[in-house]
């Protein structure tokens, strides 16, 4: 997990670093209000108060509107002059703000799953980077690296968000992770490292009083090197980068389409004493996917027949209540076994008569399976499956395990877009960008050419 500290500490550090040379030396004279804007680094993690931790707060569309709207106030609030205004100070602390957010979200992206792309995609979104070796020798290495791969794991907005131990309670907390947490010491060490690093570079000189330096004169290779940064880390360009990224994670890195797979498991029993040969299942038909719904059950010594059915919530509803007061009567002695099984079988039969979509399945044919597939809608659906036992030798007893796979097919075509979209707007960003940088700084360029000669 990516802790509080390290938050704070990397991208203090980050930040401090992509610094320009005038901002960096401002910072170097105030750097308590750059503590303050180090502070908003775990400003995201404040949805943990409101509910749901991971959520609206770590969608990095958001940061990088906030962001892309004062770089362009910053533009038109350009004044020449050796004192800045307070508007270009105000302009400059919330720029620096948007980062911290958007660095904390990239700090997260791995550890769990993000709102990543809320308002455009209201799904939750995981990703996992690792290099992938080919067993192919390369020189004198064993393995030759074929590249770095991301993958996506994709979840439905209900999901992957309640997983902060603030924000759970003590059942949930002790079923996830026991009675005790250990922290082994060679997790946090690269955390205790980052920390002391920023305290070094950032907090110290803070509490120094800063000591005049005479200016050395800078050579020709700084001058080039200096420059070539300067170039790097333009704000502007810096923030076309980020669209490039943000365009190929939201785009090409996920394809176009994704598929999302849920699976569930349970016993059909019966027996003199625990009679249950049914399974329900509620899920939801997700807007513009393919649905498919994939049945399996074992086969054994008894043969048995089993029915799918589709149903709507009253049928799903009546019949599993109908079927609870069943088998407490059966349990407490109301009825026998015969008359269990005969009620048994006038509920299926009235559920059958209901339901949208009926699937009997015969013997074997449990064991092959059966896949119902649904059509696309516009909208969230909800959904109700029925998977019950239908016929079997009610003079013997069973136990057999079924699985009920349900896969969402989702077309990204829309998410393609508009990621190709963001990855163009950030390379114009970039060359515009780099045209204005050359332009207004020639005379940079002119300076490194006369000591050339």
């Amino acid at each position: 997990m990516t802790y509080t500290t390290t938050h704070f500490a990397l991208q203090g550090l980050t930040v401090w670093l992509l610094l320009s040379k005038n901002d960096k030396a401002y910072y170097k004279k105030h750097r308590w209000e750059f503590i303050l804007i180090n502070l908003f680094a775990t400003l995201p993690d404040l949805d943990i108060f409101f509910g749901y931790h991971r959520s609206y707060t770590h969608s990095i569309i958001i940061p990088s509107f906030f962001l892309l709207c004062f770089m362009i106030i910053g533009q038109f609030n350009k004044e020449e002059g050796p004192i800045e205004t307070t508007g270009q100070k105000t302009i400059r602390f919330f720029k620096l703000v948007s980062i911290m957010w958007i660095l904390h979200i990239i700090l997260d992206l791995s550890w769990g799953a993000l709102l990543l792309f809320w308002p455009l995609d209201p799904n939750l979104y995981d990703l996992t980077v690792y290099l992938r070796f080919s067993n192919q020798p390369w020189l004198f290495f064993p393995l030759s690296l074929v590249g770095i791969i991301p993958d996506w794991t994709i979840y439905s907005p209900t999901e992957g968000q309640r997983i902060f131990i603030t924000n759970i309670s003590q059942q949930e907390r002790e079923a996830l992770y026991g009675e005790f947490i250990d922290l082994y010491i060679e997790q946090i060490t690269v955390h205790v490292l980052l920390v002391l690093v920023w305290i070094i570079v950032i907090l110290i000189p803070a509490l120094k009083r800063k000591k005049k330096r005479e200016e050395k004169e800078e050579k020709k290779a700084i001058i080039t090197l200096s420059l070539i940064w300067k170039r790097i880390k333009r704000s502007f360009s810096i923030f076309g980068y980020f669209i490039i990224i943000l365009g190929i994670l939201l785009g090409p890195s996920i394809g176009r389409t994704r598929l999302i797979t849920y699976q569930v498991s349970s016993n059909y029993i019966n027996s003199l004493t625990y009679f249950d040969p049914t399974l329900g299942i509620t899920f939801v038909n997700k807007p513009e996917a393919q649905t498919e719904i994939l049945y399996q059950c074992e086969t054994g010594i008894v043969p048995y027949n089993t029915s799918l059915l589709l149903t709507n919530n009253e049928t799903f509803t009546n019949f599993f209540y109908s079927f609870d007061n069943l088998t407490l009567n059966y349990y407490d002695g109301n009825i026998s076994y015969t008359q269990l099984i005969t009620e048994y079988s006038n509920q299926v039969n009235s559920a059958k008569s209901t339901s949208m979509y009926r699937k009997r399945l015969i013997g074997n044919q449990n064991s092959d399976g059966f896949t119902i597939k649904i059509n696309e809608t516009q909208n969230e659906i909800n959904l109700y499956l029925i998977t019950l036992v239908d016929e079997w030798n009610t003079s013997q007893s069973y136990f057999y395990e079924a699985t009920i796979e349900i896969k969402y097919l989702i077309e990204r075509k829309q998410a393609q877009i508009e990621g190709y979209i963001l990855v163009g707007i950030g390379v114009a960003i970039i060359l515009i960008d780099q045209l204005l940088f050359a332009k207004s700084d020639n005379k940079i360029l002119k300076k490194i050419q006369k000591k050339a000669n």
